[in-house]
């Protein structure tokens, strides 16, 4: 049990701590086959109108999704800017503090 203390004089199974059944990212197989039965249950049809329906209504987040989906997210841009007073020139021993020499 993850976070659990080992206490003194108690025996432990060899399996303590390490990778655990079923922990981590469902597997390949197990996703294309969710994808397989929703396709079949699921009209495709029909959730497209109802996205279209719910963007004539104005709601964000269809909005939001159809954008996503056909124009994808937009790139993000980060503005670096540096004036003149930035002394850009420096040496190792000005990034790390020495001790004094004695």
């Amino acid at each position: 049990m993850a976070g659990k203390k080992k206490d003194e004089g108690q025996e432990y199974s060899s399996n303590w701590g390490g990778a655990r059944a079923n922990a981590g990212r469902p597997k390949k197989e197990y996703i294309e086959n969710v994808k397989e039965i929703m396709s079949e249950h699921i009209d495709q049809d029909m959730v497209m109108e109802k996205l279209g329906e719910l963007i004539q209504k104005g709601d964000y987040r269809a909005i939001e999704m159809f954008m996503k989906y056909v124009h994808g997210t937009p790139k993000q841009t980060m503005d670096v800017s540096m004036d003149a007073k930035q002394d850009i020139n420096f040496t190792l021993s000005n990034l790390i503090n020495f001790k004094d020499k004695e």
